[in-house]
Order: C-alpha cells, then sequence, then structure tokens
C-alpha cells in the first residue's frame, strides 16, 4: 500500500492526541501498517483482532480520522419502558391478579418491556424513570411501649 506523507503526519499526531483514547489506539494500528507491520503482527501488538486492524485501515484510508470513531447509533437500542407507568399506577387487581402491590417480580413477569428482566434490572428501569420501589410491610410495628393497648382499646 501507498501511503502519503500527509497520511502518515496525520496518524503520527493522532497517536499522541487524538481524543476519546480508543481513536489514539485505532490510529496507531493504522500507523503501524503504514510503517510496515503485518495485520497480524499490528492485531497481537495491541491486543485486537486482524479484522479490526483491517478495518480500520481501509475507514481511515476512505474517509481519513472521522472514519476511525465510533458511528452513532451502534449497539443496543434503548427501550423507553413507556407501559411500566401504565401498570404502576393501576393496582394488580386491574390485571386480573390477586394481588395488592406490585413486587419486582411480578412486574417482571407482567409488563410486556421488563419480560425476563432480573430484579435489579426493573429496579434500574424504575429509577431511570424517576420511580422509587419500597417493598410493602405486611404489619404495623411501633416503637411507641403504649402501642398494644392503644390498639386493643381501639377495636371496641
Amino acid at each position: 500500500m501507498d501511503w502519503s506523507l500527509e497520511q502518515i503526519q496525520i496518524l503520527d499526531q493522532a497517536t499522541r492526541n487524538a481524543s476519546p483514547a480508543y481513536l489514539r489506539v485505532r490510529c496507531l494500528a493504522v500507523w503501524q501498517i503504514a510503517q510496515g507491520k503485518t495485520r497480524r503482527e499490528t492485531a497481537l501488538f495491541l491486543r485486537t483482532t486482524r479484522q479490526s486492524v483491517g478495518k480500520w485501515v481501509r475507514d481511515f484510508r476512505q474517509q481519513g480520522l472521522e472514519g476511525l470513531r465510533i458511528q452513532k447509533g451502534r449497539g443496543r437500542k434503548a427501550s423507553d419502558h413507556q407501559d411500566v407507568e401504565d401498570y404502576l399506577y393501576g393496582s394488580p387487581h386491574t390485571r386480573g391478579l390477586n394481588r395488592t402491590r406490585w413486587t419486582l417480580d411480578l412486574l417482571a413477569q407482567q409488563v410486556p418491556s421488563l419480560k425476563g428482566f432480573s430484579r435489579a434490572g426493573v429496579r434500574k428501569v424504575l429509577h431511570q424513570r424517576g420511580l422509587g420501589y419500597k417493598r410493602g410491610q405486611p404489619h404495623l410495628h411501633s416503637p411507641d411501649p403504649l402501642y398494644l393497648g392503644k390498639k386493643r382499646g381501639s377495636k371496641k
């Protein structure tokens, strides 16, 4: 491959100053190829794959430094979990369940966008939507020493 002096200077500068850090690593890979190293040697040195090095070289030659940046739209698409609030603001009874309160497990079973989520995953979604979760208490306990007497007195 023929490399222009301008390309080598761009790579040389970018290996030191490019931001974010992953861009410096990619520039270093392409720079090593421009210096005559093989894709295999470069991949071993940078602990990546030959395919990645080859892709970075191709992208740099076609688009310059911009070709080495991570493109928007990559990765897993975020789910909006809009249906979570529809379920939470209603009682489980309205969904045909014989329960009075929602639990994290119950939400993971019933809400379509939460199917298969763990308890921690459901809690994280609730937190992201600005909702809190507090486990319901089965009975009331008061620190008042006269509580039991007051409780008995109210059941007349």
